[in-house]
């Protein structure tokens, strides 16, 4: 089974492995708290659901992987209405300028006239449309994975009608 010259299971492996490295990134790298990183683990077990439905192959499993990914990509769309707007908004006030990510201060002097309004007011806008270019493609991954498993589900479950109505497969 194969989507253009790709074939899906590996395919589908491959995305759900790059799934877990950037959860895994954003739990050891991106957050101090456990609390904060209670989503990235759910998209990190979600993944290895993923992995484990597809290599077993099983049409119960398989279809709870769907919904799963279903689930999953709709509710993405909360970060793709949320994000650009609160990203936009924090570089465009200036408050950007007094968050500290690796205790260093920054020194907008440094770089020019960074405290104009038209000057922030660009750098937001662009910023949230980064962020929501970004956001979308994410969404749009999940939703290729939701076809993916969508495939593979079709395929088994009429390789299983063929097997109990007592049809050989070649």
């Amino acid at each position: 089974m194969k989507i253009g010259c790709f074939p899906v299971r590996p395919l589908l492996y491959a995305l759900a492995v790059i799934g877990i490295l950037r959860s895994g990134v954003h739990i050891f790298c991106g957050h101090k708290t456990f609390c904060q990183a209670i989503l990235p683990l759910c998209y990190l077990l979600f993944n290895v659901f993923i992995i484990f439905a597809v290599y077993k192959r099983d049409v119960k499993s398989l279809k709870w992987a769907q919904r799963l990914t279903l689930a999953v990509s709709i509710l993405s769309v909360i970060p793709f209405i949320l994000l650009p707007v609160v990203t936009a908004s924090f570089i465009a006030s200036g408050e950007w300028e007094k968050y500290d990510m690796n205790e260093t201060h920054v020194h907008p002097e440094k770089y020019g006239n960074l405290t104009s309004p038209d000057f922030r007011f660009f750098i937001g806008a662009t910023a949230g449309l980064i962020v929501e270019a970004g956001t979308a493609f994410l969404i749009a991954v999940e939703l290729f994975k939701y076809f993916l498993i969508t495939k593979i589900w079709r395929s088994e479950h009429s390789l299983g009608m063929m097997h109990t109505s007592g049809f050989d497969s070649p």
